[in-house]
């Protein structure tokens, strides 16, 4: 499981340029509602030949209200961050999650705070802070701290649902929670996306756009949803968590290979800050 974990913030840190590059080339809402369908059809689909047992009833409806906002509104806000600001800058705000998660799972009676622990929030919220208000550029010059905005809400939304579920669905097979909540992601984004998707010349796109969908949908949404899900079953939302803090390493060598993205000086204290806050959090 701790392997899988490191596999999967790899897969999501390489993700970021893969979704940047897939919103300059095609409509941001098409992009998203299609890259959650195919992976809420591919999981449907495999669950269905390989699950031993089916949720119940309760459990199903949860899942899909759960994945309206962990994979719906959830997925708008990353997408809207990344799409503004820069790749580096987008993962490491939404690097603060797992302070939100332990936060959350305080009050929620998942877990107790210590005072390291509330030192490790204190810290990741002050290098939030510090990114958010000093970046206010982005690399093709335009202001970005509607998308750092975005990143901050996107984190605190993801730590929201990261709680609800490790609370109110412990025990469904990881591959069902991910095909569900994908599901459930999946229906609002079609709803609004659907016209831009019918507008969209789907021959005309490049062949980088294609497989954008297929690796941001199959492989970053289907597959590594699986591995989340399985942490959180098996080693709980507060030590999950605590893999998030690679996500933005992985995220800023492949902006740099990639995007020429080159961390400013301020944004590597926010950085540093909010590593050294994650690490007290989970320690």
């Amino acid at each position: 499981t701790d392997f899988l974990m490191v596999l999967m913030v790899a897969i999501w840190g390489f993700n970021f340029p893969v979704v940047k590059y897939g919103t300059q080339v095609m409509s941001p809402l098409a992009f998203n509602a299609v890259r959650i369908s195919i992976a809420a059809v591919a999981l449907l689909a495999f669950v269905r030949a390989t699950a031993r047992a089916l949720p119940s009833r309760r459990d199903v409806l949860i899942l899909l209200a759960l994945g309206v906002l962990g994979n719906g509104i959830y997925q708008m806000l990353f997408l809207g961050s990344v799409a503004n600001t820069d790749v580096g800058v987008a993962a490491l705000l939404l690097a603060s999650s797992p302070a939100f998660i332990a936060l959350l799972s305080r009050f929620a009676g998942l877990g107790e705070i210590s005072r390291r622990c509330a030192l490790g929030i204190a810290l990741s919220l002050v290098g939030v802070a510090i990114i958010a208000f000093t970046s206010r550029v982005s690399m093709d010059g335009t202001s970005s701290m509607e998308g750092n905005v975005l990143a901050v809400v996107a984190a605190i939304i993801w730590a929201v649902y990261v709680v609800l579920q490790a609370r109110f669905v412990p025990d469904v097979e990881d591959s069902m929670v991910a095909a569900l909540t994908l599901t459930g992601g999946a229906l609002p984004l079609l709803l609004f996306g659907f016209p831009t998707i019918l507008a969209t010349h789907w021959s005309a796109l490049p062949r980088g756009a294609i497989l954008a969908i297929v690796f941001s949908g199959l492989i970053s949404l289907a597959l590594a949803s699986v591995f989340w899900y399985r942490g959180v079953r098996i080693l709980g939302a507060t030590r999950t968590g605590i893999y998030l803090h690679l996500e933005p390493v992985f995220a800023l060598l492949a902006a740099w290979i990639w995007m020429h993205e080159h961390p400013t000086p301020m944004q590597g204290v926010g950085a540093v800050t909010i590593l050294a806050g994650v690490t007290l959090t989970h320690t």
